[in-house]
């Protein structure tokens, strides 16, 4: 818990201009914190797999413009300039490049989910449509086995406050497939915090443990901001964002 206290309190960071310019050694404290006990190497494969689709299917012609992946335009060509293996790399983070966002009420108490239609999104083709609720799926499983089973592994993986966890942990099988209906469920991470991803970038393409490993511990430091700054996005200073349950 020490550990955890100490990255919100050493580096809060509310937008680019707190980023430092030169990448320097990774924080001691960060680097054991997503190597150690509290993130298995079970947790960092499945994270890295869900991050992964995520790009995929963000990048796709299919869903071009589509709002759950509605990075800023600097944010997404930056995104399309990188190759495949860059962005596997990228991937390989020790949180979820997308957050997942619940209703404010419990899933059996809301309306019957909307069509895609009715939610505001693209109709995709059956394939891209299929991969997706897959995808929907496999993250609300594992905030689920989290939420249950490692709460503060929880918090770094997903960056979900604890009313969040309470709430998944509280949760039945039949809720979670009626949850991944909800069209607000996810979106993208700092979708504009063009510095973040260009630094995230940059290291995939270098491939070395030093500038990934810095790019892993900014991300956490932007968890960080998120929680202690929970009516803005990080990245977007002064923006309006939806209150987390």
């Amino acid at each position: 818990m020490g550990v955890y206290n100490h990255i919100w309190s050493k580096r809060t960071i509310y937008g680019e201009t707190a980023m430092p310019r030169q990448p320097g050694p990774p924080d001691a404290a960060c680097e054991s914190l997503v190597r150690g006990s509290l993130l298995t190497p079970t947790v960092r494969r499945d994270v890295a797999d869900l991050n992964r689709q995520f790009l995929e299917l963000g990048l796709s012609p299919d869903l071009a413009g589509d709002a759950r992946f509605a990075w800023s335009e600097p944010v997404r060509r930056g995104l399309l300039e990188t190759d495949e293996a860059t962005r596997g790399r990228m991937a390989a983070c020790p949180f979820t490049i997308f957050e997942l966002l619940l209703p404010p009420d419990r899933p059996g108490s809301v309306a019957e989910p909307r069509r895609v239609e009715d939610g505001g999104w693209p109709v995709a083709a059956g394939v891209t449509a299929s991969r997706w609720l897959s995808f929907v799926h496999l993250a609300l499983f594992l905030a689920w086995r989290l939420a249950d089973s490692a709460p503060m592994a929880t918090r770094i993986a997903l960056g979900l406050p604890p009313s969040v966890e309470l709430r998944l942990n509280e949760m039945c099988p039949s809720e979670l497939v009626h949850l991944a209906t909800w069209p607000g469920l996810i979106r993208p991470r700092w979708p504009a915090h063009q510095r973040f991803w260009a630094t995230l970038a940059g290291a995939g393409r270098r491939n070395t443990s030093v500038a990934l490993q810095w790019a892993h511990c900014v991300g956490i430091c932007l968890l960080g901001a998120d929680r202690e700054r929970p009516a803005s996005t990080a990245g977007e200073p002064g923006a309006r964002r939806r209150p987390r349950p």
